[in-house]
């Protein structure tokens, strides 16, 4: 059984091991034990030991803490781009992120290019343009990602950099990075479909969608003007993702509900400020927000779910509650016919608990519902 290391007391030695006792109802009799779990901090082993005196409190493993950290862009006082305005950038952005690592996150999402700066050379700020941008491209080199990648170290978090990457041959990509918990690259994904404008300043596509193994589950993205476009949305679909990444410059308002329903996965939307950063669950239905005085978010959400379709299943899910308890969370969101059954014991998950009582989960249903179609061209009754 995997547990997770929560806001309880537990002692740190010297070697960063923590030293944990499980109580009562955990494995007493095969004291000491050691397990390998993700604490809130770096990842650590934890020897079990009666002598501690410290409580473990498990919970299942796919609780997974999610940062939204949005906000104003850095002012630079002019348009070319040095050393100290990397500085400034990353004095900006870490002091944001700072704000929400008393939450304990797994991951930290930032919006779309969100270390592209605003120049003060006027009255009003103002963004970058025309050359400006693909000069502040080339020359930002790896300083800020190398500055985040620190932070993520530091704090055993993941942290994702969506910024301009320089490719192979010099061209230029709208990327999302991810660094790992000790600071490494482990995913990469390039915007799709960049805008008319992008592609016509010195920005290229992506072709490839994002299918990441993180340590909590699979992870997809897709970046802003992506949102509009059903092929990329099918091609993450397949990916079949626990939790999609959508850096962003404009919400996409109900279309992120549309694509976490058709994704079957929770959906993390970071966006700039008016607007509100949000997190979405499977069946579409917005589960946080930030608020329009601070643009901070950190939300737990429970990996270990599974959606399903009403039809032929209402009574079955009954019984599953009945016999789960509060070990089951079952969320009807309405008028869409699909619930998100989620498992809240590490003894059991999702899968087992639906398979347990015969309920079928919602690709399923539709396949079944469709298998009448198989090799059928769908024609147009002209009238």
């Amino acid at each position: 059984m995997r547990y997770q290391l929560r806001h309880g007391p537990a002692a740190r030695r010297a070697d960063d091991t923590v030293y944990v006792n499980l109580g009562v109802h955990a494995q007493r009799a095969t004291c000491p034990t050691l397990l390998t779990l993700p604490s809130p901090g770096p990842r650590v082993d934890l020897a079990v030991q009666r002598m501690c005196g410290c409580q473990l409190r498990s919970v299942p493993v796919r609780n997974v803490t999610v940062s939204l950290v949005s906000g104003r862009a850095t002012q630079i006082p002019t348009a070319t781009v040095g050393a100290a305005d990397l500085d400034l950038i990353v004095e900006h952005w870490s002091g944001r992120i700072a704000q929400v690592l008393p939450d304990r996150p797994d991951i930290v999402v930032l919006p779309e290019l969100f270390d592209r700066p605003h120049v003060s050379d006027r009255p009003a700020a103002r963004s970058l343009v025309g050359a400006e941008v693909e000069a502040f491209a080339r020359a930002k080199g790896t300083h800020v990602r190398d500055a985040l990648a620190e932070l993520a170290a530091a704090h055993g978090t993941y942290i994702t950099y969506p910024s301009y990457r320089v490719g192979e041959e010099g061209e230029i990509y709208n990327s999302l990075e991810i660094l790992g918990r000790d600071g490494a690259v482990v995913a990469t994904y390039d915007k799709i479909v960049p805008t008319l404008g992008e592609v016509a300043g010195f920005v290229h596509p992506g072709h490839k969608v994002m299918a990441a193994e993180l340590d909590f589950g699979r992870v997809s993205a897709a970046i802003c003007f992506d949102l509009n476009f059903v092929q990329v949305r099918n091609a993450v679909a397949k990916v079949k993702p626990d939790l999609v990444l959508f850096p962003s410059a404009y919400h996409g308002g109900f279309v992120q509900s549309q694509w976490a329903l058709d994704c079957r996965a929770y959906l993390a939307g970071c966006v700039y400020p008016p607007n509100r950063s949000t997190i979405v669950n499977p069946a579409g239905t917005q589960i946080a927000s930030t608020s329009t005085y601070d643009f901070l978010l950190s939300h737990t959400i429970n990996l270990d779910y599974v959606v399903v379709h009403l039809g032929y299943n209402t009574e079955k899910l009954g019984r599953l509650k009945a016999a789960y308890g509060p070990d089951v969370l079952i969320e009807d969101p309405g008028l869409v016919g699909m619930v998100v059954v989620s498992s809240r014991t590490p003894d059991r998950t999702a899968q087992e608990m639906i398979d347990e009582f015969d309920i079928q989960d919602l690709d399923g249903y539709f396949a079944d519902s469709t298998a009448h179609l198989e090799g059928v061209e769908i024609g147009i009754q002209e009238f």
